[in-house]
């Protein structure tokens, strides 16, 4: 295939993408151009104005590249935008980071004024917590204190720490290893080891002096020993492939780069290094201590964040310079949740099924209590969709908020109809059937 048909196989974009940095251009009014010496991509980055200090300063930084298509355009923009933040950080000793993105463009020319928009809702305002944290937590924390922690075993918890608040995958599994390793150097047995053939394993003989050759084990030789022991299906292969994602990360690739050798999906060997290491911290307390804590095993150490894309055609505007105006502000993509923010544990009302008809119907009239009610009946449909048989009463499922804002009304004796009804639904059945 020609350069001709090549680059006619490529359609032009430009992405529009938001960035948290501890540094801005020097006046809000000036944009910068970044501009690829081989024609990869072109950037263009500026300060985004803000009028309250609550919020956060964002740069934005529009990026023209070719990619296949709309569909690949996504991972095509991330790699740029990669390549663009590290330069940015290695000429400015500056931190900078990706915040969203917001749109990608089908830049190429057309006729029409309509175009192909790839559109990333809003982020969302707040992730609700995991209601876990129970006293039985702060009494194991207790118990285990009782043990004096070895300096060695307190640097390697702080490195779990560490990797397991870490954003990126790649971070992580490097965290994590750090603290395997210290954890494998301080307990590494003093008693030798043979060499091994790197073949069939078997121990290596010198002929000359007719024995086989022994050594303290190696780092890899301990840690892998450390594996083994800490998770019984820690197998060879499994410590094979935790060896070799190490030696990648620590020679510049990426968990990205390396998925080919990499479960799918790739991440998830973080989960697999996260989840043996925790086995392995805890080895280091004596028995007695560990048994009986109350201890939490998380299902991923990833951190995903849900967000809502839409394809659609509509109008870009340009700008003076002729540049894509990227703010959209005819209009936006928002998520919408499910209910207000939450910390604590849902609460479960039982009520009849003439109460719960009463709280379906006041649930459709107008009033601040109708998006509380309408949250009470979905939540409740939901669960009847699932059920075969219903008792004589409806379980209902209340946000900590909404039951919050419920016996807050109650407290204060507030009439109305919705306020009789959680009333009636809860003073005879009393605060503990109420939970």
């Amino acid at each position: 295939m020609t350069d001709e048909a090549i680059a006619e196989a490529f359609m032009r974009c430009v992405a529009n993408f938001e960035i948290t940095s501890d540094v801005s251009v020097v006046t809000d009014d000036l944009v910068l151009t970044i501009k690829d010496p081989r024609g990869s991509y072109e950037a263009r980055i500026k300060n985004i104005p803000r009028s309250e200090y609550t919020t956060p300063f964002l740069l934005s930084l529009h990026i023209n590249f070719d990619a296949p298509g709309l569909k690949e355009a996504n991972d095509v923009a991330d790699d740029l935008l990669a390549n663009c933040l590290n330069m940015l950080a290695f000429t400015t000793g500056s931190s900078f980071r990706k915040h969203r993105i917001r749109q990608i463009v089908d830049a190429e020319p057309k006729q029409g004024a309509m175009r192909d928009v790839l559109m990333w809702g809003e982020v969302v305002e707040y992730d609700d917590p995991q209601p876990f944290l129970r006293p039985e937590h702060t009494s194991s924390i207790e118990r285990l204190l009782q043990f004096d922690v070895p300096p060695a075993i307190r640097r390697a918890l702080r490195w779990y720490r560490l990797g397991i608040h870490a954003d990126s995958p790649d971070d992580q599994f490097t965290y994590f290893w750090f603290a395997l390793e210290i954890v494998a150097e301080f307990q590494k047995p003093t008693s030798k080891v043979h060499d091994k053939c790197p073949h069939c394993q078997s121990a290596l003989y010198c002929e000359k002096c007719e024995k086989h050759p022994e050594h303290r084990p190696y780092a890899k030789q301990a840690i892998r020993a450390l594996m083994m022991a800490a998770d019984g299906e820690c197998d060879e292969a499994t410590a094979a492939l935790l060896d070799q994602t190490r030696n990648s990360l620590m020679h510049g690739a990426t968990l990205r780069e390396s998925e080919n050798t990499l479960p799918d999906p790739h991440e998830s060997v973080v989960d697999i290094l996260g989840r043996i290491l925790l086995k392995a911290l805890v080895r280091q307390f004596p028995k007695e201590v560990v048994e009986g804590a109350y201890m939490g095993l998380p299902s991923t150490y990833l951190h995903y964040r849900v967000n809502a894309a839409a394809h659609l055609q509509t109008v870009v505007p340009l700008d003076q310079e002729g540049h894509f105006d990227l703010e959209f502000k005819g209009f936006s993509m928002t998520m919408v949740l499910p209910g207000p923010p939450q910390s604590a544990l849902p609460s479960m009302l039982r009520m009849t099924h003439e109460q719960y008809d009463r709280l379906r119907k006041l649930s459709y009239s107008s009033g601040d209590h109708q998006e509380m009610l309408k949250r009470i009946r979905a939540d409740q449909e939901q669960e009847q969709e699932q059920e075969q048989e219903q008792d004589d009463y409806v379980h209902a499922l209340v946000l900590a908020t909404d039951m919050s804002r419920i016996r807050e009304a109650l407290k204060k004796q507030e009439e109305g109809i919705w306020q009789g009804l959680f009333r009636e639904i809860i003073e005879p059945i009393g605060p503990k059937d109420a939970q």
